[in-house]
């Protein structure tokens, strides 16, 4: 069930096939590849799957129906739309790392990891003070971010945090935000170099 969830993840990402970067390729990729490893560690029980699993399932099609809601706003050229989108699946009943494990967690930072992107990449939209937006950020991250396995969507969402303190002139917490996710994206392509038989 897991698998279905990063599954739909990476089939949302190859639909926008047209503009996505190689490296959340990439990333994308590792996502899943962890999603496997994880489960088969579950299946081998040594560590425990998440409590309700058709609890993911069922958000991870919600979502992706949502997302490409977003795509064709974005496609056509009605970012105000596509963001209220986003800002409407702030307020979801988000399930609990309890119930969903750290997939409903990537899940819910791919959403606002993608939200605060647009504003950020147009400010001139419904205009939002960067302080509610770093607020944004702290909402998404709550209390389970430091938890879960390292991902490519926590990883944006870190580096995000670190923009907006860098534009409120808080360079030294920015830089422990940059470096953060860097940690991540490292840890997260040595993954990928491992997984593709080691450095040449």
């Amino acid at each position: 069930m897991n698998v279905q969830a990063d599954a739909t993840l990476a089939r949302r990402a190859r639909g926008r096939g047209r503009t996505l970067p190689s490296w959340l390729t990439l990333t994308l990729g590792v996502l899943l590849g962890a999603v496997l490893m994880f489960v088969g560690l579950a299946r081998a029980g040594r560590i425990a799957p998440a409590p309700q699993p058709e609890v993911v399932v069922s958000l991870a099609q919600t979502l992706e129906v949502e997302h490409r809601r977003v795509d064709l706003l974005v496609e056509r050229g009605e970012l105000a739309g596509a963001i209220s989108v986003l800002e409407s699946l702030r307020g979801l009943d988000w399930p609990t790392r309890e119930v969903g494990g750290d997939e409903v967690v990537i899940l819910r930072h791919d959403v606002y990891g993608r939200l605060l992107r647009l504003r950020l990449d147009n400010p001139e939209i419904d205009a939002k003070p960067g302080d509610a937006l770093l607020a944004t950020v702290e909402e998404a991250l709550g209390g389970d971010a430091e938890e879960i396995r390292t991902n490519a969507f926590t990883a944006r969402l870190v580096a995000i945090r670190g923009e907006l303190l860098e534009k409120q002139g808080r360079d030294d917490d920015a830089l422990t935000a940059y470096e953060r996710a860097l940690d991540m994206n490292r840890a997260l392509l040595q993954q990928a170099i491992a997984g593709a038989g080691g450095a040449p």
